[in-house]
């Protein structure tokens, strides 16, 4: 468990997939629906254990590939934004992370470690450790999904949604979980006086299909200029995409992130320039 008291922002998260078309969680009408109109089909979701910040990405398929895509790029958000201390990550043994497989959580640790941050997976039959982003699925479901999946038609109406509902999320929903004292997660992050910029809370929902088609665009140039024929190994294709990934993730958050060069913008309570989510 953690020591609330002492946990400082962007330190301790939990990592989880959430399969949207659940026909236990949804009504039918929803179900059928976004089935229609090929609405992305998982939710890839980090939350910080202090303040309950969330980021999340969606894609159609829950792939490894996609996981380590999104633990990069939530990690160089988070560094970008002048997270300084170790990254540690909470997360199961699912297919779309390491699996269980020892080989590969040290293989995808020591890629990561070039960004100080640590995979912990659970053990097996251990949900209760995963509480807190848990409870998270059910708010999707109350609030997101039941209510505005069906007022999307097409993937790119669905993404705008998804990122209102992460800044609802985020400013204005009151948390009564441990350590939070019904604060929004902006509102606990404020009171911890933490030198983090602020904008960190405005991670871009993406879609990791769209996102892979351009680092596959930029591997592709990088095996022409290299010629003749190239052998892969399981190493060097991680190595590769994580080369790639990291090229491609400065250019997609030097669109979101204010340069070093000016002060970033210090959002307050009362100037927040997000609309929240209506009913």
């Amino acid at each position: 468990m953690y020591d609330y008291e002492a946990l400082i922002p962007f330190s301790e998260f939990q990592l989880d997939t959430k399969h949207l078309l659940d026909k236990d969680s949804l009504p039918k009408e929803v179900y059928e629906h976004m089935k229609k109109y090929n609405l992305p089909c998982y939710e890839w979701n980090m939350i910080d254990v202090a303040t309950r910040a969330r980021s999340t990405a969606y894609s159609y398929e829950p792939s490894s590939t996609f996981g380590f895509m999104f633990i990069s790029l939530v990690a160089l958000w988070l560094r970008t934004h002048n997270v300084r201390n170790q990254i540690k990550i909470r997360l199961d043994n699912g297919a779309e992370f390491c699996g269980g497989s020892e080989k590969k959580l040290k293989e995808w640790n020591e890629m990561l470690s070039f960004l100080e941050v640590e995979l912990n997976p659970i053990p097996p039959k251990a949900k209760h450790l995963m509480g807190i982003i848990e409870n998270s699925h059910s708010s999707d479901d109350e609030y997101f999904l039941m209510i505005h999946a069906e007022r999307c038609k097409t993937k790119d109406e669905f993404m705008l949604k998804a990122q209102r509902w992460q800044d609802t999320w985020n400013f204005f929903k009151p948390h009564n979980g441990k350590g939070m004292n019904g604060r929004t997660p902006f509102e606990k992050f404020n009171d911890s006086k933490t030198l983090v910029f602020s904008h960190v809370f405005q991670f871009p929902t993406l879609l990791l299909e769209d996102l892979l088609k351009k680092v596959e665009t930029f591997y592709s140039l990088f095996c022409n200029k290299l010629g003749g024929k190239y052998v892969f190994t399981t190493c060097q294709i991680f190595h590769s995409l994580y080369a790639y990934l990291n090229l491609y993730s400065c250019i997609v958050l030097s669109l979101f992130v204010p340069p070093f060069v000016t002060k970033p913008p210090i959002l307050t309570t009362s100037t927040i320039p997000i609309k929240p989510f209506c009913r």
